[in-house]
């Protein structure tokens, strides 16, 4: 029998542009959990989630010896810290964000009534004095979401920078499966071991261990939020 070895067949395209597209920003990542897992149910023998947000799916479940693949699954993202009276948001990192950059992009604000959009303001170039510019920081940058007043605005969870996935091939190239998203990493590893456990059910591969294939979360925090 041929072995199958095709991994980016269509199911793995939806289930990997779902995965990207869906906001996991690192102790939120539940709904991004619960994509790779319900992808993972067709091709482990039991899956679980931790206290802290971890999954995983176990194939072999009851060998003695285990083995673990691991990747990850949340992503950097900003945090609410103060709300100024005029309703700027002020924001802190969750995660190693980039404030160079955070300037003039979009953000998504995530609220317990669905998500709002707002821009990451920064003083137009003919309103700057060039003989004082200013770098970005984080304690310079503000989010405006359109509210005039701090009563106005709600406190929110978590804030995303608006990036989706997107393909970069031009009509003209030749190479084909080119995409960016601001969650490649390390989601891409969380597809990977994913089609791991794919390959090896399609080819009836029987392993002399028990194989927990593991998406971990938290992993971003590493970085200093206020710095």
């Amino acid at each position: 029998m041929k072995k199958k070895s095709v991994i980016f067949d269509e199911a793995a395209r939806r289930f990997l542009y779902e995965y990207l597209n869906n906001p996991s920003p690192t102790s939120h990542e539940a709904k991004g959990q619960q994509i790779w897992l319900n992808y993972m149910q067709r091709y482990t023998q039991k899956q679980h989630c931790d206290a802290y947000g971890t999954a995983y799916g176990i194939i072999n479940p009851d060998n003695d010896y285990k083995v673990v693949i691991e990747a990850h699954l949340d992503e950097i993202s900003w945090m609410v810290h103060y709300i100024s009276d005029n309703g700027l948001i002020y924001v802190l990192r969750n995660g190693g964000m980039d404030h160079q950059i955070a300037p003039s992009k979009r953000g998504f604000i995530h609220t317990p009534k669905g998500k709002v959009e707002g821009g990451f303001g920064w003083p137009a170039i003919h309103l700057r004095d060039a003989a004082k510019e200013e770098s970005p920081k984080v304690s310079n940058l503000t989010i405006d979401c359109g509210c005039d007043s701090r009563q106005e605005v709600k406190i929110w969870a978590y804030i995303l920078a608006a990036w989706s996935l997107i393909k970069m091939n031009s009509p003209n190239s030749t190479a084909a499966g080119i995409f960016a998203a601001g969650l490649v990493d390390n989601r891409i590893g969380g597809f990977m071991i994913a089609q791991v456990a794919r390959l090896l059910h399609e080819n009836k591969i029987k392993l002399p261990y028990s194989l927990y294939v593991v998406n971990s979360v938290q992993e971003e925090v590493g970085f200093a939020r206020s710095k």
